[in-house]
Order: structure tokens, then C-alpha cells, then sequence
């Protein structure tokens, strides 16, 4: 008798096509083995990889084997060269099996996340010449405005060599293969400045209860974080403080360091830590960038790097409700960024927001994008001050710690610091040429 040869790629396509047939959560015959399910093991960003063992999703394993098969979200058709595509910050959807409790991978489906579309609004932090190009920091993207885009201008801006401090942009495009959003449109807008800090008697009003340590005499303020909280001790620790405006001060935008003292586009930044393991989250005062943190939460960062991702957002909060008013609201193009835009205005009257909180909101969808605006641009922040934003996922981890019954911290994955690997992925890849050079 004869027996026919069975190529690996057909091999390969009968695997897949069991998995796609199954409905998730039906079950494989168990005469055969009652340990083995074919079902959807796991969909979420990719947290750490082994390869090519196998890699993490969300920190459960996922065990790659030698039939195990990949194609694009959407693709008919499989395409081995997506093993290199699978690193931390990758989206994956992934069909497979247990057996022995273990996840094995016969299907990887990867999300498309070059070359979509995408829209935003955000402050301009920044600009820069690139190939006889303007390029804009704004809503944490590089975004690349080039002659085919189209453009227009509102306010006191009407042309891109006028675009600085105060203008917003709200754009759409798509990401290119290194990490830059190439617009397909561009409106600016200039708007005015935000309700400045108040002096009354010579003392800066930040329309929140707050007295100043005395770091000379060793003497601690306190804050009051809102109405029905109770007052916080505001530490004069003096190299504790240094530390916090060094790093904070350097995370702040050129754009915003270079206007005069008295411009009242200028937002003041001044940071400050605050006892009380039951304050969970920073602090942004309703006026100016009086900034507090927690002083456990800044215990927990390892080094500057994960610090400044640390500070970092809440000066991206600050930045992003600057010039939010009737402009805003009068501007056609952005009316389906406004629901967004509208959290920041909340921001005066709350004084603080616990990211942790935000899925309590009553559209989720804002609060997650939100979320994930708000670490975008502190990543894009943390960059553009020379700090390593690899650093970023580890510290929103951090952030989000809890303490056991034995006192020890341990460090969790949240949407936040997944969704920080995969900025870091998509926008701050190493090119080739720096991972050679890096090897050398």
C-alpha cells in the first residue's frame, strides 16, 4: 500500500481550519483526551516573549509549536515571516489548545496597526524639520504634515511657520513604517490661554487649599485634595523635592519653557510629594501646574526614567486642558474628538481624577481613550526629554501596584502599561540601523 506524502502547509491548514470550525469553548472529543480543548486562548497585547519557546499575553504563557501558523487579522491567507512581528506591544488573538493546564498556540493572528487610520486633537509640544517636511508633536504622535495633506487654520495662525505654543492641531492619517503619523489632514487652531493663577496679597491662588513647605526651617505644609477630603502633609524634604522639579521641569516642552515669565500662555510647573498611603494618585490643581504625588508612589520608581514616566502624566493632563473653551467648541473639525476633550475641562472643578477610576465613567469607550491619551503623551513626553521610555510600561505597572498582608509591593499589568507597550511597539521601534549599532 502506497501512503501518500502530506506537505507541512497542508498539514498546517488542516490545524487551522479545526481551530476556526470549533465555536470557542467547544471541546475536542474526550475519549481522546479530556486535558485538550481547541479554543480562544488568549486576546490581548503581548507582554513579554521567549522565543522561539514561546511568549507571554497579559503574563499568561503561550507555547509555540512546530505546525503553529500566522497570518494578519482579516488575512486568508498565512504568513510565516509574522514570527518575527511577535514582541511586547503586539496584538494578538490566539486559537489553540490546553493540555496539562498549559496553552499551546496553533493559530497567531496579528492586528494590523501600521498603515490605519487614525484622528486625534492635541496641544502642538514641539517642531521639527524632517526631509523638507514639518513634523508636530501633538496628542503624544510625531505627525508629519506633508504638501499633499490637506490644511486649514483658525485664530491667529494661518500658515505652518506660525504653528507654536498654544496651537492645537487635530489631525488624520496613518502611521508609517517608522513610527511617524503621516497626515492625510491638518486644521490648527490658536487659542487663548486658560484662566491664569490669581495673586491675592502676594500669594499665587491654585484654587485648591494648599500651604507651601518651608524646606529652610524644616517645617511641612499640607494640601486639602478637595471639599470632602481630609488635609495631607506635604513633606519638606528637601532633596526629595529637588528630585521631583528636576525631573518634572525637564519633562515640561520646550515650547512651554521658552515663553517669558509673563506670558499667559506660560504654565508655571511646580511639584510636590504628599504623605498618605491613601492617596492613590497625583493631584493637578484646578489652576496653573501645581503638581502633588504621592510620596509611596514615587518610593516605588526605580530610577529617573521610570519617574519621569511617572510625572509625566500629569503634566500631559495639564497640557491637554490648556485653551479648552469656546474656540474649542466652535471649531467644526473636531466635533468628534469633543467628548474626549470634555474630561480635561472636568479636571478644574475635580482638581484630580484617579486613572484607576476611570472605568467608573458612564462611556467607557472615553474613559479607556482617555487612559490611553493620557500615557501616550507622557511617553512622548519622557522621549523628548532624553529619559528611556522603555521605562514607561514598568512604571504604570508600578503605579498600579498593591501592598499584601506582609507589607511587600507587587507590580500588576493594567490596560495603561500594555497599552504603553504597544506606543513603544508602534512609534519607538529601533531601526535597523540602531539595533547594528547598538550590537557593536
Amino acid at each position: 500500500m502506497r501512503i501518500g506524502h502530506c506537505s507541512q502547509a497542508a498539514i498546517r491548514f488542516v490545524v487551522v481550519c479545526l481551530s476556526a470550525f470549533l465555536l470557542p469553548g467547544s471541546r475536542i472529543s474526550g475519549a481522546q483526551d479530556p486535558e485538550i480543548t481547541t479554543v480562544e486562548l488568549v486576546r490581548s497585547y503581548i507582554t513579554a516573549t521567549e522565543l522561539p519557546e514561546g511568549f507571554d499575553v497579559d503574563g499568561k504563557p503561550v507555547s509555540l509549536q512546530p505546525l503553529t501558523v500566522f497570518r494578519l487579522k482579516g488575512a486568508k491567507t498565512f504568513d510565516d515571516s509574522l514570527r518575527s512581528e511577535l514582541r511586547p506591544g503586539a496584538y494578538v488573538v490566539v486559537l489553540g489548545k490546553t493540555k496539562h493546564k498549559k496553552s499551546l498556540a496553533d493559530l497567531v493572528e496579528l492586528r494590523r496597526d501600521w498603515g490605519e487610520p487614525i484622528s486625534g486633537l492635541g496641544p502642538v509640544n514641539g517642531v521639527v524639520e524632517s526631509r523638507g517636511e514639518r513634523e508636530f508633536r501633538a496628542d503624544g504622535h510625531t505627525i508629519r504634515v506633508p504638501a499633499s495633506a490637506a490644511t486649514s487654520f483658525r485664530g491667529d495662525v494661518h500658515r505652518l511657520d506660525e504653528v507654536g505654543a498654544g496651537t492645537w492641531l487635530h489631525y488624520k492619517g496613518k502611521l508609517d513604517q517608522h513610527g511617524v503619523l503621516v497626515a492625510s489632514s491638518a486644521d490648527f487652531l490658536s487659542v487663548k490661554p486658560g484662566k491664569p493663577v490669581e495673586v491675592e496679597n502676594g500669594v499665587e491662588d491654585y484654587k485648591i487649599a494648599f500651604f507651601p513647605p518651608d524646606f529652610a526651617q524644616h517645617m511641612d505644609g499640607r494640601v486639602k485634595p478637595g471639599r470632602l477630603k481630609g488635609w495631607h502633609t506635604v513633606p519638606a524634604d528637601q532633596a526629595m523635592h529637588d528630585r521631583l522639579q528636576r525631573v518634572g521641569t525637564k519633562l515640561i516642552p520646550q515650547f512651554q519653557r521658552a515663553l517669558a515669565d509673563d506670558d499667559p500662555r506660560k504654565i508655571k510647573f511646580h511639584f510636590y510629594a504628599v504623605d498618605g498611603d491613601d492617596m492613590r494618585t497625583f493631584i493637578c490643581a484646578p489652576r496653573g501646574g501645581l503638581i502633588f504625588y504621592p510620596r509611596f508612589l514615587i518610593e516605588r520608581m526605580k530610577n529617573d526614567d521610570q519617574l519621569a514616566a511617572a510625572l509625566a502624566m500629569p503634566i500631559a493632563m495639564v497640557l491637554q486642558r490648556q485653551g479648552i473653551g469656546k474656540e474649542m467648541r466652535e471649531w467644526p473639525a473636531v466635533r468628534d474628538e469633543l467628548a474626549t476633550a470634555a474630561f480635561y475641562v472636568g479636571i478644574g472643578s475635580l482638581a484630580a481624577f484617579p486613572l484607576d477610576m476611570m472605568g467608573a465613567l458612564p462611556d467607557h469607550r472615553i474613559a479607556v481613550r482617555v487612559e490611553e491619551q493620557v500615557g501616550r503623551i507622557a511617553i512622548s513626553l519622557v522621549a523628548d526629554a532624553g529619559y528611556d521610555p522603555s521605562q514607561a510600561p514598568e512604571a504604570f505597572r508600578w503605579l498600579a501596584a498593591r501592598r499584601s498582608p506582609n507589607g511587600s509591593w507587587s507590580a500588576k499589568n493594567t490596560h495603561l502599561s500594555e497599552y504603553a507597550l504597544s506606543v513603544l511597539n508602534l512609534e519607538y521601534r529601533p531601526t535597523a540601523t540602531s539595533e547594528a549599532g547598538h550590537a557593536e
